[in-house]
């Protein structure tokens, strides 16, 4: 019949959805918009950082995780991993696992300022110590958090991503590992730039993590990788002298100086 529509061929391949091909590719369509994230709205990745640093700056405290992959044992600050809270500007408390005389050692750290307390097993109680992970350094706007995300270089595009369940655009670029040393300790040579990763709140312009990759202490090789990851901003923290022993303060504890 004229003007009908012919319905055979490849015609019914078309209009026919349940053909099983049809059905595989829209499953194939529907499977990479899940994968790829919607990042047609993602914003300027310059005024996004601008954000993170305005944001950052405004948290009185925070709950902080740090994993360290592949690092030298010879570092300054050789923290495989930590796991702790910040108290703005001066206070920290964490447990941290270090290489401490060629061996990894569970340590619990509590820095007031300047005064830096730590507590080894081995021991059984706190000392003074030095030369541990410093919070004014990591709050300081020059040296911290909002320096690292305001001195990466040639930021990416940002793309949807999440961190522990938590929307965030996430960008790379790279990074003088100068501005990681109130992480790292210091140490890697002149020069040197960093692969680093970062994720920042849809919802509240938060650093949620920094992946750094590549040497930013000294050991360190083009594998070495740190995480780390920020969370619970804003949250109640109290953190307090711990009771000391009466001995002579520790040097530099994590500083592996000394000889078996």
């Amino acid at each position: 019949m004229a003007g009908r529509r012919n319905t055979s061929g490849p015609y019914r391949i078309i209009r026919d959805t349940s053909h099983p091909y049809i059905l595989l590719i829209l499953m194939l369509a529907l499977l990479l918009a899940a994968c790829g994230g919607d990042n047609s709205n993602a914003p300027d990745v310059h005024q996004l950082i601008k954000n993170a640093q305005a944001a950052i700056q405004k948290v009185t405290s925070y709950h902080f995780s740090l994993k360290a992959e592949n690092i030298g044992t010879n570092a300054a600050l050789p923290i495989t991993s930590a796991d702790g809270d910040i108290q703005v500007p001066d206070k920290l408390k964490a447990t941290a696992n270090a290489i401490f005389l060629g061996t990894s050692q569970q340590v619990q750290i509590i820095a007031l300022g300047s005064q830096q307390y730590i507590y080894l097993a081995a021991l059984g109680t706190w000392q003074s110590a030095t030369g541990l992970i410093d919070p004014r350094t990591l709050s300081d706007p020059q040296t911290g958090v909002s320096a690292i995300l305001g001195h990466i270089q040639n930021p990416s595009q940002p793309t949807d991503s999440n961190v522990d369940g938590r929307s965030c655009w996430n960008f790379s670029g790279q990074l003088d590992p100068s501005y990681l040393s109130g992480i790292t300790g210091g140490g890697a040579p002149a020069g040197t730039l960093d692969k680093v990763t970062t994720c920042i709140g849809k919802n509240d312009n938060l650093p949620y993590e920094i992946v750094i990759t590549g040497i930013a202490a000294q050991g360190d090789t083009d594998k070495t990788v740190r995480t780390f990851k920020l969370s619970n901003f804003g949250e109640s923290v109290n953190i307090q002298a711990p009771p000391i022993s009466a001995t002579p303060t520790l040097p530099p504890i994590l500083t592996p100086t000394a000889t078996p």
